[in-house]
């Protein structure tokens, strides 16, 4: 409802996965294992990937107007409705 969904050009979402993978991986084995400190270290992580969320750099990709499409109803070159005919 008051989501911005706009495309937006994540210079550290590669980042964000890596250190989520990374935290997910310390949280198993501190399962698994029964280590506390190791859970502790994964909850340390995704707090290290949750902060670059908000450092400068982010914005709305370029190109972007902000309007979902171009021209009318029309979907061909040609003008035609568009679509595979079955």
């Amino acid at each position: 409802m008051f989501v911005d969904r706009r495309p937006r050009d994540d210079r550290f979402l590669e980042w964000k996965v890596r250190l989520f993978t990374v935290a997910a991986v310390l949280a198993l084995l501190g399962m698994a294992l029964g280590e506390r400190w190791l859970a502790g270290l994964a909850i340390a992580v995704l707090v290290v990937a949750l902060s670059l969320r908000f450092l400068p750099g982010g914005g709305v990709a370029e190109g972007d107007d902000g309007v979902e499409g171009e021209g009318g109803a029309t979907g061909g070159p040609d003008g035609s409705e568009g679509g595979e005919k079955l």
